[in-house]
């Protein structure tokens, strides 16, 4: 069996290029690898005569499309890749592109006899969309949801043999959506164990919270910040790590003179600002599977995050799960978080021992696994 796997992001690098860099090392690792299509590389884990690279031009469109906040530059860059892709594929038993970026290699590769797979990091596009459209709403934002992609992503769901999914509430949303439930392959993502580690020995601090990712609507960044205004507390701090975002940016000044609030840029050392909290919150509207949830309970810390964050935190085990929206309970978890210093510890002790679980080796391992799997069910 060899396997093809297209991605549209620099390999190594941040977000979806580092979930890609994981799930081809396993790729490779298992000796499956036949061709690795990516925009440009970062690492050196896989030999470059496996990869193809877009190259310069690549780079040049994804600076760009950085600034452009339509989202047009970024749709027409993964439609050049998808392009470029194609016409280069090599015979294979299965073909893995990540959604948005793979109509027409997907369709190249199902004429040369290919299984194809579509990765889908969040959630069902029109699920997405949804979820998006109430919280802008409800904040008062005026929508700015660029929309290029919406049509090809539903395309290439709807022509992939199989789709992988990070978590039970994507999985949810797909056969919400109309998916058969036998396309879906759910493989949660991982964390990087020798990075993420509890502090050795506690340091006095004042309660501390923690928030990382982009400070935006999607991410529930108003509702944290609306709990912590009815909290009140004038002895504690709230550490917000990322770029803000400028839908967030609209309505900041709501919460501009609370106290303890701090905001950082995203940091390298976010396992040593982990180390240095005692709570990690992420009451999330919508993600696939927030790798920041897996980094943090590596970390030692209690969670307090919602369904739409696919986390794999257990409430009440190694922290709490909240409904999106309900500030009220975040309330109340922090609340009680603070206060219980014993369930602090032990809920922190037992999200480092879940998060081991989820490693980046057992991902690879569980995608390998899955191929194999559909090799054995197409044979049959």
């Amino acid at each position: 069996m060899k396997i093809v796997y297209s991605l549209d992001a620099k390999l190594g690098g941040a977000g979806i290029g580092f979930i890609g860099y994981n799930a081809a090392v396993g790729i490779f690792q298992a000796g499956l690898l036949e061709r690795l299509f990516i925009s440009s590389n970062a690492q050196r884990t896989i030999p470059d005569s496996l990869i193809r690279q877009w190259g310069v031009l690549s780079r040049g469109v994804k600076y760009l499309a950085a600034k452009d906040p339509t989202g047009l530059l970024a749709y027409l860059d993964n439609t050049l890749f998808d392009y470029w892709v194609a016409p280069q594929l090599p015979a294979a038993q299965i073909f893995h592109g990540w959604n948005n970026m793979c109509l027409q290699s997907l369709r190249r590769a199902k004429a040369r006899g290919m299984t194809t797979v579509v990765e889908r990091a969040s959630t069902h596009p029109a699920t997405q969309t949804r979820l998006l459209r109430e919280e802008y709403a409800r904040w008062n934002v005026p929508l700015k949801l660029p929309l290029w992609n919406y049509a090809r992503a539903l395309r290439e769901l709807a022509q992939a043999d199989f789709i992988t999914v990070p978590s039970s509430f994507v999985r949810a949303s797909m056969i919400a959506e109309g998916i058969p439930a036998r396309k879906l392959i759910e493989i949660p993502f991982g964390v990087d164990l020798r990075r993420f580690v509890p502090a050795e020995r506690a340091q006095a601090h004042p309660f501390r919270v923690v928030f990382a990712g982009t400070v935006s609507i999607r991410k529930g960044a108003p509702d944290l910040l609306e709990a912590w205004r009815r909290l009140a507390w004038r002895d504690a701090e709230l550490v917000l790590v990322g770029a803000v975002a400028p839908d967030f940016s609209a309505i900041r000044a709501r919460w501009a003179d609370l106290p303890g609030v701090r905001f950082t840029p995203h940091s390298p050392e976010l396992a040593r600002v982990f180390q240095q909290c005692d709570v990690f919150v992420f009451p999330s509207i919508e993600e696939g599977s927030a790798l920041v949830n897996y980094e943090a309970m590596a970390g030692g810390l209690p969670v307090v995050t919602t369904p739409n964050a696919g986390s794999v935190a257990r409430d009440g085990e190694d922290g709490f799960i909240v409904p999106i929206r309900d500030i009220d309970a975040l309330c109340y978890r922090l609340e009680r978080l603070r206060r219980d210093d014993a369930l602090r510890m032990r809920l922190g002790r037992a999200a480092r021992e879940r998060a081991s679980q989820f490693t980046w080796e057992t991902y690879g391992t569980r995608l390998v696994e899955a191929y194999q799997r559909i090799a054995r069910e197409v044979v049959g």
